[in-house]
């Protein structure tokens, strides 16, 4: 019996023994860390042990990536923008031959007395002689004037086109200059027949201004048979005296006054009319420049033509304290044209100019041709349409200094200064 007894327990003892050699945990294998030309033997390691570390150049990177591609960031500056300032070259480019050269304009600016800034009339004519997109694109170039001095950094050629139109200046010596400008208007363009002959044509850009040139006693003899004709208006005649190359303007202007709109107010009577104002009449600009020996001129010729045909009349109904009210208001209907041309011709010749059939300039402008009273009334109202002429001619260097005031239907002068 207790032979039996000693045997179970052995028994029961062996078979714990296994059941503990089973689950306890077995050693991992590792791969050694060399190339295959070294000891690829497996290596065992104790449960717990640390993974000794792989080389930096065996870790090789994954064909395909599954995280979206993120776009490089723009060079954005401090201030959130991606505009990039430096402080340039040291040296201006020269890479198409550019020189610097300064022009004493002095000769010149020094006896203007009519503008505060002579200077510009300088620039004025070099950018119409040379245009603006060479001073703004390639080569690089650069334009400046003071009350002294021209400063111009360009090519050579370009050099030589200044010179050429700052001689003029300066060799003038500002010298007042006596040009006599005249406006007319025919109602029929019936004229040209018997004047064609007396007339040279001359190229224009504007479409539908004709231009010729006529010796000083064709333009005589051509004046005189016009006002002999019924239909023959003089609007204008002057003697402007001007600067070499300065800007002098005419204008006869009249303001017209009208209600333009109607508002609604807080105080009786509950709305208020808006009126507005319309110049109507002309204004005339007229920029000679002449050679040193005054035989050719070249001129840029302005011309601004404003009429009110009539008012149409239209009644709005405005909100009042009681019942509805009506109120007129007026919109202007406007004839215009506009005469912006360029001419160079002898100085013994007169520039003859139409502007085609346009509005007559009316504002305060007598005819010449008698009205027979009453007759106004029995004909239809049209608004009036004529030939608009201008008489242009050098008259001589002025005996007395430039800026004289002429007689104006208003005392301000037109400010339409666009240049070029």
């Amino acid at each position: 019996m207790a032979l039996r007894c000693l045997f179970s327990m052995l028994l029961v003892a062996c078979v714990a023994q296994v059941a503990f050699a089973q689950s306890a945990p077995r050693p991992m294998p590792i791969s050694g860390g060399g190339s295959s030309g070294e000891n690829s033997s497996l290596q065992w390691r104790n449960p717990g042990a640390s993974v000794p570390g792989r080389p930096v150049a065996s870790v090789q990177p994954a064909a395909f990536s599954t995280e979206p591609s993120v776009p490089p960031k723009e060079n954005v500056s401090s201030s959130g923008t991606l505009l990039k300032v430096t402080s340039g070259l040291k040296e201006l480019p020269n890479d198409a031959g550019q020189v610097w050269r300064d022009y004493d304009i002095t000769p010149y600016t020094s006896r203007v007395t009519t503008t505060a800034k002579p200077e510009q009339a300088i620039i004025d004519w070099i950018l119409r002689e040379t245009g603006t997109d060479v001073w703004f694109g390639e080569p690089l170039g650069m334009l400046h004037a003071s009350k002294t001095t021209l400063r111009v950094y360009h090519t050579p050629e370009m050099q030589e086109v200044v010179t050429e139109i700052v001689t003029k200046f300066v060799d003038s010596q500002a010298e007042v200059k006596k040009m006599g400008v005249r406006m007319v208007t025919v109602t029929s363009p019936n004229w040209r027949r018997l004047a064609y002959r007396m007339m040279q044509p001359v190229s224009v850009k504007t479409p539908g201004i004709e231009a010729w040139l006529m010796s000083k006693e064709n333009a005589a003899v051509l004046l005189n048979e016009l006002r002999q004709r019924s239909d023959f208006r003089e609007h204008h005649a002057a003697d402007l005296l001007v600067h070499n190359g300065q800007s002098s303007t005419i204008s006869m202007l009249q303001p017209r006054t009208f209600v333009r709109g109607v508002r609604a107010t807080q105080t009786f009577p509950g709305y208020e009319l808006q009126s507005d104002q319309i110049e109507e009449g002309f204004a005339m600009e007229v920029s000679p420049l002449l050679t040193p020996d005054d035989k050719m001129i070249d001129a840029v010729l302005k011309c601004s033509v404003d009429q009110i045909e009539k008012f149409v009349t239209v009644d709005v109904d405005v909100p009042t304290a009681g019942r509805r009210q009506a109120v007129d208001i007026q919109i202007p209907q406007m004839v215009s044209w506009r005469l912006h041309e360029r001419f160079r011709w002898p100085s013994d010749q007169v520039l003859l100019i139409s502007c085609g059939v346009v509005a007559r300039p009316q504002s305060g402008m007598a005819g010449t041709a008698p009205q027979i009273p009453g007759l106004a009334a029995l004909l239809p109202e049209r608004p009036p349409r004529a030939d608009g002429l201008m008489f242009v001619e050098f008259k001589g260097d002025a005996k007395t200094g430039a800026g004289q005031p002429v007689t104006t239907a208003q005392p301000a002068a037109v400010d339409s200064r666009g240049r070029y």
